[in-house]
């Protein structure tokens, strides 16, 4: 696992990391690398690259010279969709912005352990499963994708097709394949032709729901009407587990 800090203050870094160095002992874990950086400049220089690294967790400070941990979050999210970013900040005033791309916690200073191992643990869990493995079978190809890359999935007749954060797959495997996902707490099916990643839903109305990819672009599923108060309750509960 690896794992990236950014703060323009080195000591909140060597806090953090020695936070980071502890859960992961009393979790019995192997260790991860770090890749610290003072600007969001210099993070970018590196990870915002084709060739960097795979990281799986983020921990960006908000206010630094130059470009934001907000804007940073954006840029790493858009290129690794799966990763967990945590926002740390001792102002409450990015919350909104922070949250429209779906940071995965937001972190008040000065830091609380406790809360800390309770997200890493949780950050670690949904990894495990947003990180599983999805086969998509398409006419000329077969293609390995992470759950947490598929937006949804749509039923027209015999045609499915998957939209994954990047692109499209005419998919062989029928609906009732991709049933599978709904195992995983983020899937939802919002009616008999379509099952949705909640993480992606930008807003809904009794009949239509709208999500959101990473480059900005909105695609639409439908809601069956009987199914709303249902999807309203499940969705409100999985934003609140996402808090």
């Amino acid at each position: 696992m690896r794992i990236l800090l950014c703060d323009d203050e080195p000591a909140a870094l060597q806090e953090l990391t020695a936070y980071l160095q502890a859960f992961f002992e009393s979790a019995h874990l192997p260790a991860p690398t770090y890749a610290a950086y003072t600007s969001g400049e210099a993070l970018l220089a590196q990870e915002d690259l084709p060739a960097a690294p795979r990281f799986e967790i983020a921990f960006l400070d908000v206010e630094m010279p130059g470009i934001t941990g907000i804007q940073v979050g954006a840029r790493l999210q858009a290129r690794n969709p799966y990763a967990k970013i945590f926002i740390v900040t001792s102002y409450a005033d990015y919350l909104d912005e922070a949250m429209k791309f779906h940071v995965f916690r937001y972190l008040s200073k000065p830091l609380d352990p406790k809360r800390l191992f309770r997200n890493m643990k949780e950050a670690l869990y949904q990894l495990s499963v947003d990180t599983r493995p999805v086969l998509i079978e398409s006419p000329g190809e077969t293609v390995t994708r992470y759950a947490d890359e598929i937006v949804m999935v749509e039923a027209q007749g015999h045609k499915v097709t998957v939209r994954a954060v990047d692109r499209e797959y005419a998919a062989v495997q029928p609906v009732k394949h991709w049933e599978g996902l709904l195992e995983i707490g983020s899937f939802y099916r919002t009616h008999r032709s379509f099952i949705i990643n909640m993480k992606y839903v930008r807003g809904f109305s009794p009949n239509l729901i709208t999500l959101g990819l990473p480059d900005g672009t909105e695609v639409s599923a439908y809601l069956a009407r009987r199914r709303y108060k249902d999807f309203k309750e499940t969705y409100m509960l999985y934003v609140e587990a996402m808090r």
